[in-house]
């Protein structure tokens, strides 16, 4: 498949679950959404199937494969989700292949961070570029690398928000114990907005002195420390860093730069690797999925997926 007609977006998130219909330019068509505490309490396939069918058929057009960004563990192999804690219900579910088999077009699966970094070095402030770290700070911590388009690693690669940062006993959203997510999330911040009485997204807006603002120069340089490890484990050549917190009225992200670049080695040289903020915004998970669509990766998983619905379409007009 050399060139894309309309792709589906599905963006599965804590709060809410989006689907995005574009076309080959990138223009979204038409989208469509749902609280994301229907995937828990219903049936997330049927939900899913649900929205994704009110975009296809908004639109009297083909469309040529459907993507799905999920955070947590993906199993490509089995095309399914090993961990998403947000969304526990779909734990061990082959959701590519059910999605498949009841919309009749190739779906693929990939980590909502992989996803957007694909955007932001087909389009965004990445473009261009052949070394790419992702880091997106939101609820949680996600993180992905992409060596000339392509992963690299097990199913559990780059996932930052797990990794150890510090010895105070705190619990990340996944339950791990002083992992990055503990100290350097959303989570963090809300915790802080209860504290302190005020809304989380006024926290940096309205901080400039006392206990909150000790506490947030804290928050940052635990940020900056993550995006340190990750850049001297990765080697990129550019650091697209974004996310909810990332975008939060007021947020310092000038000092953040400065921060990671005084955590980094000077034996590796602090200053040569290029750190920017993501630019496309949700936009970056469209261009993510019509890259990954169009990429020989993405190719050869959709040509899998064919010849698996042909297969299964033979199949039932025998049994007919």
């Amino acid at each position: 498949m050399n060139k894309v007609a309309h792709v589906i977006v599905v963006d599965v998130g804590g709060t809410h679950v989006r689907a995005i219909r574009a076309d080959a330019s990138g223009t979204i068509l038409c989208n469509a959404s749902a609280p994301a505490e229907r995937l828990r309490i219903e049936d997330p396939i049927e939900v899913l199937v649900e929205l994704i069918e009110r975009v296809r058929h908004a639109i009297d057009s083909q469309v040529n494969g459907v993507v799905i960004g999920i955070p947590g563990i993906l199993d490509p192999r089995r095309r399914s989700v090993v961990n998403t804690p947000n969304i526990p219900t779909l734990n061990g579910l082959p959701v590519a292949d059910l999605l498949e088999g009841a919309l009749g077009v190739p779906v693929l699966l990939d980590h909502d961070a992989t996803l957007q970094t694909r955007g932001e070095a087909a389009r965004g402030s990445a473009a261009g570029r052949n070394l790419v770290l992702g880091v997106y700070f939101g609820t949680g911590v996600g993180a992905a690398f992409l060596d000339h388009g392509q992963l690299m690693g097990g199913i559990y690669r780059m996932q930052l928000g797990h990794v150890p940062l510090r010895g105070e006993g705190r619990i990340g959203t996944g339950g791990a114990v002083d992992c990055v997510e503990a100290y350097a999330s959303g989570a963090v911040l809300q915790s802080l907005a209860r504290k302190y009485g005020l809304p989380v997204n006024q926290l940096f807006a309205v901080s400039s002195a006392g206990n909150l603002s000790s506490e947030l120069d804290t928050f940052l340089c635990d940020q900056a420390l993550a995006i340190a490890m990750a850049v001297t484990l990765t080697d990129p050549e550019v650091v697209v860093i974004g996310g909810g917190v990332i975008d939060m009225e007021g947020y310092p992200f000038n000092s953040l730069v400065q921060a990671v670049q005084s955590c980094l080695s000077p034996v590796l040289g602090n200053d040569r690797v290029v750190l920017t903020r993501a630019e496309l915004g949700s936009a970056a998970a469209t261009w993510g999925a019509l890259s990954l669509l169009t990429n020989a990766e993405g190719q050869m998983r959709v040509e899998i997926a064919e010849r698996r619905l042909t297969c299964a379409s033979a199949a039932k007009i025998e049994c007919e």
